[in-house]
Order: C-alpha cells, then structure tokens, then sequence
C-alpha cells in the first residue's frame, strides 16, 4: 500500500501499489508529468524492483529529456525484469532516438528473442542495415513483411530495400522501395530512398528518372499546401527587401557536418569563405560528432544544432535569420530536409554535393555543378532547378592532415596486378561485377581487392565470392577486405592497389579523390549524366583524359593497358599526389572564390528581378 497525494476533488488516501499505478498512467496520459512521476516516485519507494514502475519513471524522465536518468531507470527495468518484451523494444526506441545505435541494437535483438513481433523485427533490420550487417537485416525485414498486416508493412519494405540495395541488388531493392511507398504515399523519406537507389540503374531512361524526381516535388509540394494556406515564399521575399544593403546570408543545411564525405568537402569552404563578404550559418542535423564537427563549428558564427526540429519549425527558425541564400548539401540521401525546402524559407534555394541529381523541387531554385559533369544542353532540360556551372570542378577535395606516404607500386614487389575498388557494393551491380573480372581475366595473374565496410560479415563475404565467382572469377585471385577502423588505416590500404577502377553508372566521389590522394590512378567511364560523369570532371581536371572510357569495351581496355605499362604506372604512382595538390581539385582558394562569385551573380539577380 502507499499513500497518493490529493488529487482533483479527491483527498489523500492509502491504495494498493496496482491502483497508484493506474492513477499515475491516468495522469501520464493526460498530461500531468508532474503528478505522474510523483506517485511512480511513491511506487519505487514502497517497491523498488517494480518493474513498471521503473519502467514508465524512466519513460516520463524522457519526455524531459532527463537522458542521463531515464537511461539509468531503463536499464535498470531490463535488468530486474529482463524477460519483458515491452521493456526492451521500448528501451531500443529511445536509444534509437538518441543516436544509441549499438545499444538499440541489442535491445531489438532481445525484444526479438522474447517475442515475435513484427515491429521489433522491422526495427532490428534497420540498425542491422545502419551497422552493415546486410544479410542479417534482410532476414529480419522479410520476417517483419510476414508478420504485419499489409497497411503496416511499409516500414519493413523500405527497410528491406535499403539493405538489399547497398548489397548490390537493385531491382529488388527498388521493388521494395516502390511497395512502402504505394502503402505509405505521403512518406517523403521512403520516397527519397527510392528516388536515390534509381540513380545506380544502368542504362536508365534519363527522361523517365527526371519525370520521377518531378513526381516527387508536384506530390509533396501539394501535400504542404493543402496543410498550410499562406507558404512562407511569400513572406521571404517581404522580409528580404527589408535587408538588401546587408552582405548575403548563406545558410547550409546538412545531416554531415562530421567526418562524413560531404563533410569532408564543405569544411575547407566554411574555413575559406570570405566572411567579410557573406554571414554564413550551418543548420546541423547530425545524428553523429566528432572531430570534424568541433573543427566546423569553429569555422561560423552561427552554428544552429536542428535534429530535433521538425520542417515546419525549421523553416520558421531559417525565415528568422533572415537567409538569403539557402543551400541543401544532402539532396534525396538520408536525413534530408526537402520538406524545409518546399516551404521556401528563402527567396534563394540551392543544391550541392550530396546529391547527384535534380530535386525535383520547383522550389530549388539553383544546382550547383560544373560543365563536364553536366554539359551544356541536354543537362539543363532535366532538371527542375538552373544549373550553376562552376567554371572547374563542382567540388574541392581536402586530404586528412594526417595521410600516409604514397607507398611503392605493389607490383613491383608482388608480381602481379592488382585492381580494385573501395565503394560500396550498391555501386557495384552484377553488369560491373562482369566487366571487371573481364579486365581481370585478361591480366594474367592480376587479383581484385574489393573493400567497404559491409565487407565485416562473413556471410556477406560468401555471397559477394558466390556472385564474383558466377561472373568467372577465380576465388584464390579475389580479397574482400574488411573496413578500416581510422582514416589512416583506411588510406593506407590503397598502397595495396596499382590500379583503381571507377564504378558505374554510379561513379565515386570521395574514394576516387583517395585513390588519387594515395597515387593510385582510376579508369572511368563517361555516362550521360552527372551521376556518371563525376570521374569524367574530377580526370579532366587533373589532365588525365586517357583514363576516361566511352563505354564498357573501352573502359576494359584502357585498364588491361594500363596493367601491362608496369613504367608508366609507377611513374604514376610517384606524381599523382602533387598532380592533384596543384589542380583545380585541391586549390580550395580558387574554387571557394568561384563558389562566392556564382553566390553573388544570383544574389544580384534577385535584388534586380525583385526592385523591378
């Protein structure tokens, strides 16, 4: 028995422990958080092993936001009472929310083992897919597909195909991405996740792929403004004329502000811009920080931390500070904020870097690239925004301070040949499988290294072997290299390769620039649109344009030649690094002046169309 405070018109009284507990999920579920802790406070102390008690204690210091507490009473609930369901399903989501991935984890893989549930399986495939465990994950969606009714399959299907597309099987993934989607048709992200995945398609129709980015912004553009009668553009554009002799506000907004690829070529810009010129404002929503992040958040006056806002609030929070130019570095990939801007929080929208593709958006108004990964012409018809074509290069690479030495070439002291890539497999389709074993094949003796940081799991090792070996590799010629636990370490591992071979269509970004960093040089393939014609601007810069293929034939050809040119290789190998310091790839002085320029040309375009 324990004593409840008066409440309402009732007085003090003494209640057995089961009805104090019906009265404080009464008073949780109204509301009253307060009163609620209060009597589960009361729970505790005449029993403290009750594990409901605990349990919603902790789930109410939550809703404060009282992390460090609610984690100590929530482990606690496990540990008392480790055999019920609830607790641990319900600990894994507020680990979850919390960016406790490894911890949720193994919450979900408990809950799991305790009872069958679908959500449970559902959520545990996701972090299996976060952390690379691929083929776990895909077992545990398609167990969660099976045991939920089918309006409450729409998470597991687009979980389902996140994993199987980064294992490299697309058309499954996209089938699955288009089933989540037809049952949840107002899930933006599902629908990003599916437009995203389209662009490693081979051969793809590039009219149909732009008529399904613009089906993306007319669907969720109408959404919004059937929730909201005045959008905030309007607004914008008043508030802005108010403020036009100020130097230009540039806002970036990005879940990457870390040591992630598009993290890796923003913070050169932020710590080059020319503040006397421009104010400059970063909207983080990262779920992850480290070293990257201090350092960045170093480099602005304003850094505004945003994961826990949603569009609506964001846009008003970007609206506030008056940004005249607003500029989306994730595009369609994870933790996108197209939502923000549909809303039109600034007269001038931008995207860049981390996507290789239009919007979709009718409110984007501008896509930062350059003329080779987007030639003049047929670029520009496909797309929602005006591309801005830098006069170089679409990006600026900048190489970890701390990097190991160009080591020699591997053939040298191997005495064979050996190819590879480090990008991920959902780049790597079956058809590019079969033309680099074709290069393989005919280099006598040469191995392939291929690495990622899937390449953890041992039965996902077996499967890519399988699928390598289907396309007529030899297993002994064949290393699957598990991920690297630094940068360092990671860098290091391409003085394993003499030669590196670009993916397609999907090309690399980051690892080509590591390859060449590390003196490795890489065959592309020129393709038709940016996301295939990224190798095509970063070996035209560099004056490498022997290295570009037309198509598959060529592309074999040119890396058989270059594996019989053992000299010309290692003269290669000795010149890449300083061939790419001194271009345009790597001058961040003159790419960020070119960024500004291009920044300042649709600023003043504005200011003229809007003073008409």
């Amino acid at each position: 028995m324990i004593t409840l405070p008066s409440l309402s018109n009732q007085p003090s009284r003494r209640v057995p422990i089961s009805e104090a507990m019906q009265v404080a999920q009464q008073l949780q579920a109204q509301g009253d958080v307060a009163g609620a802790e209060k009597i589960y406070k009361l729970i505790l102390e005449a029993d403290p092993n009750h594990g409901d008690g605990i349990f919603y204690l902790g789930m109410i210091l939550c809703q404060s936001k009282r992390f460090d507490e609610a984690f100590t009473l929530l482990k606690r609930a496990v540990k008392v009472h480790p055999n019920v369901f609830e607790f641990h399903y319900n600990l894994g989501l507020i680990y979850e929310s919390n960016n406790h991935f490894a911890q949720a984890l193994e919450c979900y893989r408990r809950a799991v083992e305790l009872e069958p549930s679908g959500n449970a399986h559902s959520n545990l495939a996701k972090n299996l897919t976060d952390s690379g465990q691929l083929t776990e994950a895909i077992e545990f969606a398609r167990e969660a597909i099976k045991r939920l009714p089918h309006n409450q399959r729409a998470i597991p299907h687009n979980n389902l195909g996140s994993a199987l597309t980064l294992r490299g099987e697309l058309e499954q993934g996209l089938e699955n991405y288009k089933l989540a989607i037809a049952i949840d048709v107002e899930n933006a992200f599902m629908h990003s996740n599916y437009l995203l995945a389209s662009n490693y398609v081979a051969h793809a129709d590039l009219t149909s792929a732009f008529e399904e980015h613009k089906k993306f912004g007319d669907k969720f553009e109408s959404f919004i403004a059937k929730l909201y009668e005045n959008p905030l553009a309007a607004q914008a554009k008043k508030l802005q004329r108010a403020r036009t002799d100020h130097k230009p506000r540039i806002g970036y907004v990005s879940p990457d502000f870390y040591g992630h690829a598009v993290g890796q070529f923003i913070e050169p810009i932020l710590a080059t811009h020319d503040k006397t010129k421009f104010e400059l404002v970063c909207y983080s929503d990262n779920q992850y920080t480290d070293d990257s992040t201090v350092r960045m958040k170093t480099l602005v006056s304003n850094w505004r931390q945003v994961n826990a806002m949603n569009d609506e609030d964001l846009a008003h929070m970007i609206q506030t500070d008056g940004i005249d130019i607003l500029v989306d570095l994730a595009g369609h990939t994870a933790l996108n904020r197209m939502g923000v801007f549909i809303r039109k929080p600034a007269p001038i929208q931008v995207t860049w870097i981390g996507y290789p593709n239009t919007t979709g958006l009718s409110t984007m108004d501008y896509r930062i690239t350059d003329a080779l990964a987007d030639p003049v012409g047929a670029a520009d018809a496909l797309h929602t925004e005006k591309l801005l074509r830098l006069p170089e290069c679409f990006s600026c690479f900048q190489a970890p301070k701390k990097s190991p030495d160009v080591g020699p070439l591997p053939a040298l002291h191997n005495g064979f040949i050996t190819i590879g890539s480090f990008n991920n497999f959902a780049k790597i389709t079956p058809h590019v499988m079969g033309v680099w074993i074709d290069i393989m094949n005919r280099v006598p003796g040469s191995r392939l290294l291929l690495k990622n940081r899937s390449l953890d799991n041992p039965r996902l090792k077996e499967l890519i072997l399988g699928e390598l070996c289907k396309h007529g590799a030899d297993a002994k010629r064949v290393e699957l290299r598990s991920p690297s636990m630094t940068t360092f370490e990671h860098l290091n591992c391409y003085n394993m390769l003499d030669i590196a071979l670009d993916s397609f269509p999907y090309n690399g970004t980051t690892t080509t620039c590591e390859a060449l960093w590390m003196g490795v040089p890489v065959v592309t393939l020129a393709g038709r649109n940016h996301v295939s014609r990224v190798g095509v601007s970063q070996m035209t810069n560099l004056g490498l344009h022997e290295l570009i293929a037309r198509d598959t034939n060529d592309y074999v050809n040119i890396a058989v030649a270059l594996a019989n040119d053992v000299p010309r290789l290692t003269a290669l190998r000795g010149g890449l690094r300083e061939r790419l310091k001194n271009s345009p790839l790597m001058n961040v002085t003159r790419f960020t002046k070119n960024l500004e320029e291009a920044y300042q040309v649709i600023w003043k375009k504005y200011l003229s169309e809007t003073s008409a």
